[in-house]
């Protein structure tokens, strides 16, 4: 008789907070987390491989005599887990762990996993926490400096009384640039020596990023060199840039090499995170001869009417001659 007054005392409390006060009874939990490194300044290559640690923490948002009340007592564990949970049966000797369900999202050229999808802490009501790793790689064709995010989500799905929770964060990143690029034009050129004479370039991007494309290194004595250009090139695009080159008069076969630049276009980063991997390209310029071949003509003339004018002075003399005679 003392047993089922108990078991209905303890019946009728249940369901007196279940059916009259379900809201004032709701114990709501808290779930948080804590990660040194959540921006990552350095950007990330393709080769490599990145770990971060990171804590994930729970609670109950209990004060310490609701903690005694639900954690320490029965009637109060059977008001928080649920009075058809085994533990009322087993009278709730040991209060079993809250479960944290993670997962985690990125972007589709970048994989990343933890080493623990499943946690599970203990009920308290100070925060509970365990250790958790992200790895993650990336792609080649991660688009470049531009800041990315990889999610992380963990979940307690709530029993009885307990409240579900949720919570995410983020860990920031952006991928390095890799640039790629390719230069296509014909090595050798007749050119006239003192006149300018446009050579086309084509310039094909296959790396990470639009990038502007620079042409160094044609520094030449006595050539006037310069390049007409529009050198922002996007990914996967080929783009056509003109050199005008201008030889001095008596240039022989001339080989200039020209270095060729590529800059990442995002402006808002350390210029060397920016910097691509220059391609050098030779071409080799020879003389046509038109100026040498323009003296020749001027100089043959030039013999030819002093020759004629030396024949008239002749003879102009000789007939001179003959009349005195």
């Amino acid at each position: 008789m003392k047993k089922k007054f108990i078991f209905l005392t303890i019946m009728g409390t249940y369901l007196f907070f279940i059916l009259s006060a379900p809201i004032g009874l709701a114990i709501s939990s808290q779930i948080e987390f804590e990660i040194v490194e959540n921006e990552i300044v350095e950007p990330i290559k393709p080769s490599e491989s990145k770990v971060i640690d990171f804590k994930v923490k729970f609670k109950l948002d209990l004060g310490s005599i609701g903690k005694m009340f639900y954690l320490n007592r029965r009637i109060g564990r059977i008001l928080a887990f649920g009075f058809f949970q085994l533990y009322f049966f087993k009278f709730l000797k040991q209060i079993p762990p809250a479960t944290l369900n993670l997962t985690v999202q990125a972007p589709n050229w970048c994989e990343a996993e933890l080493n623990n999808y499943e946690v599970e802490l203990s009920y308290n009501n100070e925060f509970e926490e365990a250790d958790v790793k992200l790895s993650f790689t990336i792609d080649e064709d991660a688009p470049a400096l531009k800041e990315e995010n990889i999610l992380i989500k963990a979940d307690y799905l709530g029993v009885g009384t307990i409240s579900p929770s949720f919570n995410s964060t983020n860990i920031s990143f952006m991928p390095a640039y890799i640039s790629n690029i390719s230069v296509d034009t014909v090595t050798n050129f007749t050119i006239p020596p003192l006149k300018e004479t446009m050579i086309p370039v084509n310039i094909t991007n296959n790396g990470n990023g639009e990038c502007s494309v620079n042409i160094l290194g044609f520094e030449q004595s006595d050539w006037n060199i310069t390049t007409v250009q529009d050198n922002i090139i996007g990914i996967g695009e080929t783009k056509k840039i003109m050199i005008v080159v201008t030889p001095p008069k008596n240039f022989d076969n001339q080989s200039i090499t020209f270095t060729f630049e590529p800059v990442s276009t995002v402006d808002d980063v350390n210029i060397s995170y920016r910097q691509g991997t220059n391609v050098d390209f030779s071409i080799t310029f020879y003389n046509d001869g038109s100026l040498k071949e323009d003296n020749e003509d001027i100089d043959i003339t030039s013999i030819i009417i002093i020759a004629f004018v030396l024949i008239i002075i002749l003879i102009i003399v000789f007939i001179l001659l003959r009349k005195k005679e």
